[in-house]
């Protein structure tokens, strides 16, 4: 048995329904602009900046031993790499005796030659 629904009342549905999916437009603008601002509040923050060297560390038996110092961009350093400060590079090679990569030869730029 189908019972008649009154134009007005169709109507009244239809509003609810438009009313919701303006909820709905209004929350997805809402999120879209907050997006927005967080891209263009990463896009003005500068990424920190890269050390200027890395140990390269040898790989054997389970352990890792350090091999070399390296400056930031030398391809010879390999995948098994620690970021260092001037610092940690300085000491690495004036006290630990790592040796300077004979490459890139952070030792140039770190003041030790």
């Amino acid at each position: 048995m189908s019972e008649q629904v009154s134009r007005l009342e169709r109507l009244r549905s239809v509003r609810q329904w438009l009313a919701w999916q303006l909820r709905r437009t209004d929350e997805t603008i809402a999120d879209l602009e907050r997006q927005e601002v967080a891209a263009a509040r990463a896009a003005r923050t500068p990424p920190p900046p890269q050390p200027g060297w890395k140990l390269a560390m040898r790989r054997a038996g389970g352990t890792s031993t350090p091999d070399a110092v390296h400056t930031s961009d030398c391809g010879m350093a390999g995948w098994h790499t620690k970021p260092l400060a001037r610092e940690q590079a300085l000491r690495a090679i004036t006290e630990d005796g790592i040796a300077a990569c004979p490459y890139c030869r952070p030792d140039t730029d770190l003041g030790v030659l």
